[in-house]
């Protein structure tokens, strides 16, 4: 029996939307709100491997299982999927019309060249660097060992061998590097630049997802994406500690200090990097390259304020509170996703810098002050969640849903005109 087309493009729908970094009940009132616009009732249970659908097709009850395969955050392709779902929800294009775009969007080559994706791996570190108290040493070698962590990350995901070690060897490769390095630029800090270097591995954002699943009763999707972050913060752990103890062994670990921190030109020069970079890193549309920097600075002012005022755990919240408001505001009134401006603000706050600090800390020391950072983490993230909630109960977000249900704007009437070209 051949598939409603209705249900073909919500199948198609969930296996592209689904990887893109959403928590379960967002990427469950997206399609809620997609399949009530169809007229297809239809019930959906996430999970962060696969998402089951339940519904009516042909007059029986039928299940569905879309597996979610491994993604990466893409604004573009966030926003461009949002599009098509509120465009057949309406009715202004046909199931199967959605269908082909969704599989045109998906063929579709990256809209940014490999050179500058690179540099991106690059400049981002750099910018991190600074932001996370660097000068400029940390910053150059963080450049420096980005660029070269994104070609080995690459290379290593292309060839399929390392697939499974792919974290640790990416954590080793650049605190090796971090401590060549080390023999070079005298007393700078290698710990900035190696978390520096692997920020585009760290989990925070799934962290922060999980603690919001957790906090909102669904206790299995948050288990399991807390579970997959926490083996992702280990392996980086693992190969970080790893590197730090051949050296020790060798006697060829290098005398490190610590960094002196950034001027405020260079603070200006690491917002305006970090937002080009994770323009070109997460794929942001050029239409909100702009909207980017100005999360970056929502992000970086309100967390300095934050910490300043009321300490480093309720700092974060005040920062994802700022980050919130200005998602949300951006979603409702001009209808576009809200992840453009909350997913680089929350890549800028780093909620997975302290967990892989915690578990580095457990993996190679012992003792309790491991188990003290992993337990921080977990209040940061938790004042990241209540920050953002606390900012959609003040102005909520605009859904998918609720874009299908608006009614369609009519042009205005025009007065008829008599013989003479009057009303």
């Amino acid at each position: 029996m051949a598939t409603e087309p209705r249900v073909e493009f919500l199948k198609t729908l969930t296996r592209e939307l689904a990887p893109l970094g959403q928590t379960a009940a967002e990427l469950t009132a997206q399609l809620s709100g997609c399949s009530a616009g169809l007229g297809l009732r239809a019930q959906f249970f996430v999970l962060p491997t696969m998402v089951q659908i339940i519904y009516e097709e042909f007059g029986e009850e039928r299940i569905a299982f879309v597996p979610v395969p491994s993604g990466t955050i893409d604004l573009e392709t966030h926003a461009l999927l949002e599009s098509i779902a509120v465009d057949v929800g309406k009715g202004w294009i046909s199931p199967q019309a959605g269908t082909g775009r969704i599989a045109a969007l998906v063929a579709q080559r990256p809209r940014f060249s490999l050179g500058l994706r690179l540099l991106a791996g690059g400049l981002g570190p750099a910018a991190l660097a600074l932001l996370l108290g660097g000068g400029p040493r940390e910053a150059g070698a963080a450049l420096a060992i980005g660029l070269a962590v994104s070609v080995f990350h690459g290379l290593a995901r292309r060839s399929g061998r390392l697939e499974g070690l792919l974290e640790l060897s990416s954590a080793a490769f650049a605190a090796c590097l971090a401590l060549l390095l080390g023999h070079v630029l005298h007393r700078f800090d290698a710990t900035t630049v190696v978390l520096a270097s692997i920020v585009q591995l760290l989990p925070g954002l799934r962290i922060t997802q999980g603690v919001a699943e957790l906090a909102a009763g669904d206790l299995v999707c948050g288990t399991a994406r807390l579970a997959g972050a926490g083996m992702t913060l280990l392996n980086l752990s693992i190969g970080v500690a790893l590197t730090w103890t051949i050296f020790h062994r060798l006697h060829e670990f290098p005398l490190l200090g610590r960094a002196h921190g950034a001027t405020t030109l260079m603070l200006v020069l690491a917002v305006v990097g970090a937002a080009l970079a994770f323009s070109v890193s997460e794929n942001a549309r050029r239409r909100d390259m702009g909207w980017v920097f100005v999360a970056v600075i929502i992000a970086t002012v309100a967390s300095r304020f934050g910490v300043w005022a009321l300490g480093t755990t309720l700092g974060v919240g005040i920062a994802s509170l700022a980050v919130g408001l200005a998602g949300n505001i951006y979603s409702r009134y001009l209808h576009h996703p809200k992840a453009t401006i909350t997913v680089p603000g929350l890549t800028v706050l780093v909620p997975g810098a302290l967990g892989f600090n915690g578990i580095f800390s457990l993996v190679s020391k012992g003792g309790v002050s491991g188990v003290n950072v992993l337990v921080t983490t977990l209040l940061l993230a938790v004042a990241l969640v209540v920050g953002s909630t606390i900012a959609e109960a003040i102005v909520a977000p605009r859904t998918v849903g609720q874009r299908v249900s608006e009614p369609i704007a009519l042009p205005p009437r025009l007065p008829r005109l008599g013989r003479r070209g009057r009303p």
